[in-house]
């Protein structure tokens, strides 16, 4: 058994294809539904696209593994694994809230139950993705299902687990309580199911080195249950990743959203040419602000 520990959640799709290994499931506990619908991820300078795609890593799980394009008109073939995205119904909503807020006001829907149904529904037909809401429901409930899964993995990123807050690169602020799963519960889900290969990722590269954190007490009691702990990608300090980060988001949020507003008609018709090239051409004037585009990114 082994555990495979990255820095960006969006690396997990490219070690699970270079695994070569055919899995029955993927299991991924997040805080977050990592389901973008897509953009082009070229505009960006190399060394950011792979922190952008952080958005997308369910998406990427479902298409490496056989699964279908962001909006296709198929379900995923007979042999496609099952992908299961472990989201707590909190931030679900928190989901399905900032999805809608983007959405013209004829579209959104006032009623939260019914806005946090759609967007289970959209990803089940459209993407293939099965949302199970954890907690309130207990990671128990897919244990025995796992037990008949087959060759499965487990992903999990950390911010999934309340202890990691402050130890991960999105932290969830002020949770209240029971809103995030447990570290003992995810650990006793491992202990009870027995994935053959897990996947961890967005730790901070300063919780990863600290013996004494609460990420190296998790990955002790991995060890612990039989797994050899390896690494793929771990960057060599945390500011890259962190001012990475934030330069993606500034962009997203002062540019990205700024076009969609303007181009919102258009792209509703289908027309998506004029924000695509308008959004291009701000990028290159973006991101050499920021210096960006003259260096390569370096893991350790």
């Amino acid at each position: 058994m082994r555990a495979i520990i990255h820095s960006i959640h969006s690396q997990v799709p490219e070690t699970v294809s270079a695994l070569g290994e055919r899995f029955d499931a993927i299991v991924s506990m997040d805080s977050h539904l990592d389901v973008s619908l897509g953009g082009d991820d070229s505009i960006y300078p190399e060394e950011l696209r792979i922190i952008v795609a952080r958005t997308a890593a369910h998406s990427a799980l479902r298409n490496i593994t056989g699964g279908i394009s962001a909006l296709g008109s198929s379900r995923p073939g007979g042999d496609a694994p099952e992908v299961i995205a472990v989201v707590p119904e909190a931030m679900l909503a928190r989901h399905a809230t900032d999805v809608e807020s983007k959405l013209p006001r004829s579209l959104r829907v006032s009623d939260q139950e019914e806005s946090i149904a759609s967007a289970v529904d959209f990803l089940a037909v459209t993407m293939g993705i099965e949302v199970y809401p954890s907690p309130p429901r207990a990671l128990q409930g897919l244990v025995r299902r796992m037990g008949r899964a087959g060759s499965w993995l487990l992903d999990v990123d950390v911010d999934y687990m309340q202890e990691m807050q402050r130890e991960c690169y999105t932290r969830i602020i002020n949770p209240g309580p029971g809103v995030l799963q447990s570290e003992s519960h995810v650990l006793e889900f491992v202990r009870k199911s027995k994935p053959g290969t897990i996947t961890i990722s967005e730790a901070k590269v300063a919780a990863i080195r600290d013996p004494g954190s609460a990420f190296s007490a998790f990955v002790d009691e991995l060890r612990a249950l039989g797994y050899e702990v390896e690494e793929r990608g771990v960057y060599a300090s945390d500011a890259e990743v962190v001012r990475g980060i934030s330069v993606c988001k500034e962009f997203y949020r002062t540019v990205s959203m700024r076009l969609m507003l303007e181009h919102m008609d258009a792209m509703m018709r289908g027309d998506m040419e004029g924000f695509q090239r308008e959004e291009a051409a701000a990028a290159g004037k973006f991101f050499r602000a920021k210096g960006y585009g003259r260096r390569q990114s370096r893991f350790k």
